[in-house]
């Protein structure tokens, strides 16, 4: 019989958490000062199952994802996929545009791109934040056109142009990604890569052997590590056991799971092992890391 653990992970949020319209539309954006007033719920750890982007024009801050703190200041563009956790200290006069968009959304009018193509949406080591430079007008329009489609009746949106004015911000946001990232994926096996990326992403608890994830693949174990070692800099083992490790890292933060409990749900054959595994990666053990979060708070 399978164990239920009580816990209280950050919560999930789903659009129609925000809106009957982001609901029907599967898109929503606002404001983020009158977004951040309607919604104090977003103030505490959580996700979501939909794509975000902040957009930051004033104010500063600190803005967390996934225990990394990313400094919040004007020109700040943070583009998170679904799953990460993340939470904010700002500054009162923090405003700008918060956006959200399901994968449906976006590929609807049967773009040709693919969402995963875009450096900042690589589930492996990819970087949230891009810094714009001062007085961006090219995004300022792009973003201040597609709030104003979206402030029309729902009867009157054009979902067409909202797409359109999506992709167009993505594709001119992938420029100012910082330069290390677009090389490190500039010449690489994209379509394997991304797969393996979706992969991990899926089957991480169930699968923890390489050779697990070049045969899904259909391609040599060290074939594959070769790929992951060229255009990511990590063995596939290291990508495997980073995600695992995330994973249990919000586990302990955001739940009252014990580490036996933990090293369970994320099926490890024994708690000592879990263990050695968690502290060969982290450099502490779980009590440790416990502690650490603790005194952090």
């Amino acid at each position: 019989m399978k164990k239920s653990f009580s816990s209280d992970l950050p919560p999930l949020y789903k659009l129609d958490s925000f809106s009957l319209k982001a609901t029907n539309n599967s898109f929503y954006i606002e404001q983020f000062k009158p977004h951040l007033a309607k919604h104090k719920f977003v103030s505490r750890p959580h996700n979501h199952d939909f794509y975000l982007l902040l957009y930051v024009t004033s104010g500063g801050g600190t803005h967390n994802i996934d225990f990394r703190n990313y400094s919040v200041k004007p020109g700040s563009f943070f583009l998170m996929t679904p799953g990460q956790v993340h939470s904010w200290r700002l500054e009162p006069d923090t405003d700008g545009y918060i956006i959200f968009f399901l994968r449906e959304f976006y590929q609807m009018n049967l773009n040709c791109n693919n969402l995963i193509e875009f450096p900042f949406f690589h589930t492996l080591n990819a970087n949230p934040l891009i810094q714009l430079p001062s007085e961006l007008h090219a995004i300022d329009f792009i973003v201040t056109e597609m709030h104003e489609e979206f402030r029309k009746s729902d009867r009157a949106i054009d979902l067409r142009i909202l797409r359109s004015y999506l992709d167009l911000l993505l594709l001119k946001l992938a420029r100012y990604y910082p330069k290390d990232g677009q090389e490190r994926f500039a010449n690489a096996s994209t379509q394997k890569l991304r797969k393996l990326e979706q992969l991990i992403d899926q089957y991480y608890i169930e699968l923890k052997k390489p050779n697990e994830y070049a045969d899904l693949l259909h391609i040599s174990p060290s074939y594959l590590n070769s790929i992951c070692k060229k255009h990511v800099g990590q063995t596939l083992t290291n990508l495997i056991s980073d995600r695992l490790i995330l994973e249990a890292k919000r586990l302990f933060a955001h739940s009252d799971l014990t580490v036996s409990q933990v090293s369970e749900q994320l099926k490890f054959s024994s708690a000592s092992y879990f263990i050695r595994f968690f502290k060969k990666h982290v450099g502490e053990n779980p009590e440790q890391f416990k502690q650490t979060l603790n005194r952090a708070i």
